[in-house]
């Protein structure tokens, strides 16, 4: 259980930066506050959300021309992160149920950490 709980520990001090800055960009990308309209000058807000999305829109720094060219080795990064995060979260879920006084609540967290999101989209 200590080499479990030391991965968990490294692999989310590793990937923790990333998937701060992916979970905030995601969130307002859902609002689409990342958006630039065409037919109009942007506001300053928009430019700002717009530019901090790049590198998880187009895998390039902010204020780098479009047409410059995709960090292949980011992407490989962000899929690596993605699988750390899983992994961590697995591992996460693991130590929880290992030391959990209440492993029936437990199951009730993870089963409305499942469903509430499901719901939310069956009901829009």
């Amino acid at each position: 259980m200590k080499t479990l709980r030391q991965l968990h520990l490294y692999l989310g001090c590793i990937f923790a930066p990333l998937i701060i800055y992916f979970s905030i960009s995601g969130a307002w990308q859902v609002f689409r506050l990342n958006d630039v309209p065409k037919d109009q000058t942007p506001t300053a807000m928009q430019s700002f959300f717009h530019e901090l999305s790049k590198p998880h829109t187009n895998s390039t720094l902010p204020g780098l021309s479009p047409k410059t060219e995709r960090s292949v080795v980011f992407n490989w990064l962000a899929a690596l992160m993605s699988i750390g995060m899983v992994i961590t979260a697995a591992l996460g879920l693991i130590l929880a149920f290992r030391y959990s006084k209440s492993p029936k609540l437990l199951f009730v967290c993870v089963g409305a950490g499942v469903l509430v999101p499901v719901i939310f989209l069956v009901l829009h």
